[in-house]
């Protein structure tokens, strides 16, 4: 389906304007839509009574298209995958356990101009899914495919330094409570930073600080509808000092809730916003809830980490003592800060980070980005975080603009709070015996998890059995041709986590014998009724034959090599499946 792209000259005419404004750094707009199962797409039955609903959505010009829903239901046992057509980026599986409520949804942006909704509902499932698609995300900057292209992944400036670079080391823990954000504000997204903050209740309520000009945009502030459909990325970092050669992993949480904010009519304040995460941070993305001061002293030294044009994570180290400063007219509500060069570049600020944490020579959360000179190009430029202490009491007395209701909810009076890592959480992670598998052969799945887990729940996606309630289950036997997720759900007594490993499992058509004397038998399965086609191909590479067979070819089929070679290449094709198998000819003299 073809949806009608923004005016792209007129959004870049705006972006040109904005750029010298207190303002975050936008991406995208949105284009709205109604679209749902019912109204778009195509649905198919599939062999033991499931259901395939796609729809693909083009959407010419975009870097990244992203889904916003008014309605995102998904019935027990169903699952959703969102892909672009080259299959080179894949988000999903979303199931049950995300469903948002009676709250709108987004979800992640994927890279490209066409992508594909795919939805999966099995045999046994009644209930029809609720998918009400509002609007297409489209990003026209910010998400680029390609290593240094300018924005997202690459797209800093090169003077910046990595996060695991040596500067870091010391940050390690702070780093990972560290988040990118895609921010909206009336429907448009925006790069920003932020950060996990702890409080003094130490409950790990999953509370996230920014600036808040990142929830505005020409006089239009984020909508409640708007904040659940904001992302947060975690570990969005190269996993050394060198940059990366393709993108990291994705770690990302959807929607949150407004706590708190400098929006105040009088004046702009210490431009700081509160927001608290609407579903719980998975285990497994390892977060540390930064730790904090209120006090009003200037740090000798100390770090700064964001994301830089939405950038991997970034470290700017400080040297020089802070000093008390004024971003408009109220005095001292801000620090001021001279960035240092270092032994691995010279970190600075950019359009991406507003929001990220300032951190003092303790560790300890400071002050968040508003703005200010700096970049490569002018190292020199001295940048603006709002500060902590401002922005405990300073703003008002309501709770809806302090921090203190929120970060000392047991009113103990702290000047400061360390920073911690949840450590009750567990963690699910395992691994089979080989991933790959011939059509009747059985697997072993071995439990891997952390934070001892007490219960386990697996599923076998296209296995007998299904699904184990056992830590280390043995004997899953693999019956049908093709590529099948595995999933582990493991509990302890305080938390719950899930891993899914998509087409981990990969059942391979049986070709037998081989080596032959010219013919083989090649085994499939019997009750997958998909088209079948295999092409046989010489030594050479040269297409020889293509055999067609119909919807339902049967368990077992003979093939013959055609004509001489010492081995002949099939390419085995059923359904969305394709496998490719080497066959050794030996013939015998007569």
């Amino acid at each position: 389906m073809l949806i009608p792209s923004p005016d792209l000259a007129a959004l870049s005419r705006q972006d040109n304007e904005d750029a010298s404004l207190e303002k975050p750094y936008r991406i995208g707009v949105p284009v709205p839509v109604k679209l749902n199962p019912g109204n778009s797409g195509k649905w198919e039955n599939l062999p033991g009574g499931g259901k395939l609903w796609q729809l693909s959505l083009k959407c010419s010009g975009a870097v990244a298209l992203g889904i916003d829903y008014s309605l995102f239901y998904l019935p027990p046992g169903s699952d959703l995958f969102i892909y672009n057509v080259s299959h080179t980026e894949i988000t999903g599986a979303f199931n049950s356990e995300i469903n948002p409520g009676a709250r709108s949804f987004s979800t992640r942006p994927v890279k490209g101009d066409e992508i594909v909704l795919e939805y999966f509902q099995p045999a046994d499932c009644l209930e029809q899914p609720g998918l009400e698609i509002s609007g297409i995300l489209f990003l026209y900057r910010g998400m680029d495919s390609n290593p240094r292209s300018g924005h997202d992944f690459g797209g800093s400036g090169s003077c910046e330094v990595n996060v695991n670079c040596p500067e870091g080391l010391a940050s390690k823990s702070q780093s990972q409570g560290v988040v990118r954000i895609l921010s909206r504000v009336r429907g448009q997204s925006f790069w920003c930073s932020g950060t996990l903050v702890n409080n003094t209740s130490l409950d790990f309520s999953p509370l996230i600080l920014t600036a808040n000009h990142c929830s505005q945009s020409s006089g239009q502030v984020s909508s409640a509808d708007d904040l659940n459909k904001w992302v947060f990325y975690f570990n969005y970092e190269s996993a050394a000092c060198a940059d990366p050669t393709s993108e990291p992993a994705d770690h990302s949480v959807v929607g949150a809730l407004k706590l708190a904010s400098s929006e105040n009519p009088a004046n702009f304040g210490s431009d700081f916003y509160l927001v608290k995460l609407i579903k719980d941070i998975p285990a497994n993305y390892l977060p540390y809830y930064n730790g904090w001061s209120n006090l009003n002293t200037a740090s000798p030294s100390g770090v700064c980490i964001h994301h830089p044009e939405g950038d991997i994570k970034k470290i700017s180290t400080y040297t020089t003592p802070l000093v008390s400063a004024t971003w408009e007219t109220t005095p001292d509500t801000h620090w001021k800060v001279q960035w240092a060069a270092t032994a691995s570049g010279f970190g600075v600020t950019e359009g991406g980070s507003s929001g990220s944490p300032l951190f003092d020579n303790n560790g300890l959360l400071i002050g968040s980005l508003t703005g200010g000179e700096s970049g490569c190009t002018n190292t020199a430029g001295m940048d603006y975080f709002g500060k902590i202490a401002f922005s405990w009491t300073s703003n008002g007395s309501a709770d809806s603009i302090q921090l203190k209701t929120w970060l000392d909810p047991l009113n103990e009076g702290r000047t400061s709070m360390q920073g911690a890592f949840n450590n009750k959480l567990t963690v699910s992670d395992f691994e089979a015996d080989t991933t790959s598998v011939s059509i009747g052969g059985s697997l072993s799945f071995h439990d891997r998890s952390l934070g001892s887990p007490t219960s386990w729940h697996w599923y076998f996606q296209g296995a007998v059995p299904s699904e184990s309630t056992e830590q280390n289950p043995t004997g899953i036997v693999y019956n049908s041709f093709g590529k099948y997720n595995v999933k582990l759900a493991v509990n302890n007594a305080f938390s719950t986590d899930t891993l899914i490993r998509t087409r981990y499992i990969q059942v391979k058509a049986i070709v037998f014998p081989n080596p032959t004397e010219g013919v083989v038998s090649i085994f499939l399965d019997s009750k997958n009724t998909a088209g079948l086609s295999i092409e046989v191909f010489s030594e050479l590479g040269i297409l020889l034959k293509t055999i067609e067979y119909g919807s339902n070819p049967g368990s077992a089929i003979s093939l013959e090599m055609p004509g001489s070679g010492s081995f002949f290449l099939l390419r085995i094709k059923q359904g969305d499946q394709v496998q490719t198998h080497k066959v050794v000819v030996v013939r015998r003299n007569k």
